[in-house]
């Protein structure tokens, strides 16, 4: 899609991001909030992700580079739990407006891409860290997902999606979330970078 543009994500693109989930919180099982979160949250989560030496990417549109689009990170999994230091969880999510464009196919490659090869993340999107922090190494990227039995494929087409890039199927778990009146199955996918970790 020649009209996105990927690049890193800046604190100011925060109150997009907010605006961009806020749809998949109140009409969607994809994230289990179920209040839309503060600005002050996102800009939390963008720190700490920096503070990680983690990318943040976003999709932008190609006429306005501030126009955000898509977005997706990698987060520490357990982060208070030291010993998962090499496994980082991800976030991935595109303008309700914007789906079926290939944007998220755009946004995990990258994000793939630059777990493979952290320093791309300075080089190629232009990303900048707090100071002292190095681009970190991650050994496993974890991909947390409802199963809606309502949604595409019975509920499998976003499994299907993760499965596509090399994800593999880890746990199921039955009836642990709970919204809209209705249980849910949670997921987790995992993408393993075989060299790369402790």
């Amino acid at each position: 899609m020649d009209d996105i543009v990927i690049r890193a994500a800046r604190e100011a693109d925060m109150p997009q991001i907010e605006r961009i989930i806020r749809h998949y919180i109140l009409t969607t099982v994809l994230t289990f909030h179920e209040e839309p979160q503060p600005q002050e949250s996102h800009v939390a989560s963008y720190r700490a992700v920096q503070a990680a030496g983690l990318p943040y990417l976003v999709a932008v549109r190609a006429d306005d580079h501030d126009a955000v689009v898509g977005y997706t990170s990698a987060m520490g999994f357990r982060a208070a739990r030291s010993a998962y230091r090499f496994t980082s969880e991800l976030t991935l999510f595109c303008d309700h407006s914007y789906t079926g464009r290939g944007i998220g196919s755009r946004l995990l490659r990258a994000l793939l891409d630059v777990l493979a090869a952290p320093e791309t993340f300075l080089t190629r999107y232009g990303g900048r860290y707090p100071d002292g922090v190095q681009p970190r190494r991650i050994r496993h990227l974890i991909a947390v997902m409802a199963v809606n039995d309502e949604g595409k494929r019975n509920g499998m087409a976003l499994k299907e999606f993760y499965e596509s890039f090399g994800f593999v199927l880890r746990s199921h778990l039955v009836g642990v979330g709970f919204k809209f009146n209705k249980w849910y199955v949670s997921q987790r996918l995992a993408f393993l970078y075989e060299d790369q970790g402790g």
